[in-house]
């Protein structure tokens, strides 16, 4: 989130601030921090390794799952949900270098996209298209209410 270029290379010894962990648990805790993040490859949870990409692409190329493999991904769902709070949980009270914060952030905001892909994708909507339509929706919002403020300015003047 906030590791760019040659701040990398220190990230590895320099602890987070507090205002930099309050950052990203504000960007964590946001409704849609998991838009437009990576899916992770895979994750381990309880000890059983999910391959997660593979799982989110397997299944957008289905049109319906089968019910037992439909039963284990909304088994597998709320854990990463879990998961990705265990990570928050983690960001918010242990001291962390900016490289291992960064690392549980992305983990965190990764684990929720690939929730929500699988849930809707479950569901039979449409996962990632889902979330560009939303982005370009949010994008049209955004330049409608900037006309909007740019109307109201000049009704001032």
């Amino acid at each position: 989130m906030f590791l760019e270029g040659k701040y990398m290379e220190n990230a590895d010894m320099e602890f987070i601030t507090e205002a930099e962990r309050k950052k990203l648990l504000w960007s964590l805790r946001s409704d849609f921090a998991w838009a437009g993040k990576k899916i992770p490859e895979s994750v381990e949870i309880d000890g059983m390794e999910y391959r997660l990409l593979d799982l989110v692409r397997k299944l957008g190329e289905k049109k319906f799952p089968e019910p037992e493999e439909a039963a284990e991904i909304r088994a597998l769902i709320p854990k990463l949900r879990a998961q990705a709070k265990a990570n928050e949980e983690m960001l918010e009270t242990e001291e962390l270098t900016k490289a291992e914060a960064d690392e549980l952030y992305e983990e965190a905001v990764g684990l929720l996209r690939a929730g929500m892909e699988l849930k809707d994708k479950l569901e039979g909507k449409g996962g990632e298209a889902s979330a560009e339509e939303f982005k370009r929706m949010l994008t049209a919002q955004k330049v409608a209410d900037e006309k909007r403020w740019q109307q109201f300015i000049k009704s001032i003047k």
